[in-house]
């Protein structure tokens, strides 16, 4: 049974004030009496204790001793989670092994803790960071027992071959946000449909987010037909791009921008809308708003949602073969880097643009606001460095 942490604010106890107190509380509602001290001595005097080695030249042996250091608010707070999270380990074992519960610390073994630490929690956490917290909690309130004369030291360490396994984790968590063209040819071949492809293609080629996907209209002011219908004229014969007016009710922060579809993506959209479109809403009696339908047969025909382009992506991903933890989005990050290495460069591929010139650019298209200095705002700067990422992966293809 999982203990539980409790919050007292004004605690006031046998004359005793805590502004602050954190209370760890078994399965039944009781408190372990060793952690509430060590809780209570942390909220009154605000330090924890830190095991210190010192080497005896004479002797050449190692010499530790306990050295006390402030602790913040936010510190505190992390070690008695930490600890809670111990004690119910302990809990839990104690049911099937017979092993020492919440109320038993004092009689924990160095070796107990330590496979606790290079064990278990490496199977619960995703990095070594948050296994360094765990381990600094734990050191911690051993440390204190010891200052405490209740039981005697524990070396507690985090071996050599956990920080590997910890690393390969963390590596594993941090992903390249970019799709490479290959990656996005093999997605495109295990979609099902039209609009499929065009909602993968909108993703990588305008930058669109899946909630974004549903401000495509065909009917109303501004809608898709109106540029539909510009194709087959020649005034417009010249033009590669052709600018829509997404509104800001579809758009993350309400921002109303103009996205750019080029003359061979408008030419797909048009022919779906066409075909594969008029087919699956030819059963409705009221004409659909939304240029992307449904295809299932509870909502045939009718406009999608938000998480569509997601949940399309999601399936079409796995079925290509791509890394599981690629998103939607990440096709939008994949615009906006090719966007920003196109900025940089003419048709010969000399640079012809300053980088915060090009990421003014990238900003605008992506809706991101800019600062009072008329500059790309920080989250845009990325793709500095996602495109050098770009450049290896395609040339790694």
């Amino acid at each position: 049974m999982p203990t539980h942490v409790h919050c007292l604010k004004n605690f006031e106890y046998n004359r005793m004030h805590f502004d602050l107190l954190w209370v760890i509380r078994d399965g039944n509602g009781s408190p372990p009496i060793l952690p509430l001290a060590y809780s209570c001595f942390l909220s009154r005097y605000g330090t924890v204790f830190k095991s210190i080695q010192q080497s005896d030249r004479q002797s050449r042996t190692r010499l530790y001793k306990l050295e006390s250091t402030d602790a913040e608010d936010a510190t505190i707070r992390s070690y008695i989670y930490a600890l809670s999270n111990f004690l119910t380990y302990l809990e839990d074992s104690s049911k099937t092994n017979r092993e020492l519960g919440a109320h038993a610390t004092s009689s924990c073994t160095e070796k107990l803790v330590n496979n606790y630490i290079n064990s278990v929690l490496v199977d619960k956490l995703d990095s070594l960071s948050s296994l360094q917290t765990h381990h600094a909690a734990l050191s911690s309130y051993f440390n204190w027992l010891e200052y405490m004369a209740i039981s005697p030291s524990l070396e507690l360490r985090i071996y050599r071959k956990t920080r590997k396994e910890m690393a390969i984790k963390n590596n594993k968590q941090h992903y390249i946000q970019y799709i490479s063209k290959h990656a996005r040819l093999e997605l495109l071949k295990s979609c099902k449909t039209q609009g499929e492809k065009l909602i993968i293609r909108l993703g990588y080629e305008v930058g669109l987010r899946t909630s974004e996907l549903t401000g495509l209209t065909v009917t109303g002011e501004n809608n898709l037909r109106d540029l539909f219908s510009k194709l087959d004229k020649n005034d417009f014969d010249h033009i590669n791009m052709f600018e829509y007016w997404l509104k800001g009710k579809y758009t993350k922060g309400q921002k109303s921008r103009w996205i750019y579809f080029d003359r061979h993506l408008l030419y797909d959209m048009k022919r779906y809308d066409e075909t594969e479109r008029k087919f699956l809403t030819n059963s409705n009696k009221k004409e659909e708003q939304s240029f992307f339908v449904r295809r299932d047969q509870r909502y045939n025909g009718t406009g999608i949602s938000a998480s569509h382009g997601s949940r399309i992506f999601k399936i079409r991903a796995k079925e290509a073969g791509l890394n599981p933890m690629l998103s939607f989005h990440d096709l939008r990050h994949t615009f906006a880097t090719e966007l920003y290495h196109r900025e940089l460069h003419n048709s010969e591929g000399r640079e012809t643009r300053s980088e915060s010139a090009a990421l003014i650019v990238v900003a605008q298209r992506l809706g991101h606001s800019f600062g009072l200095d008329g500059n790309a705002p920080s989250v845009t700067t990325r793709y500095i460095r996602m495109r050098l990422q770009m450049q290896d992966i395609e040339m790694a293809a």
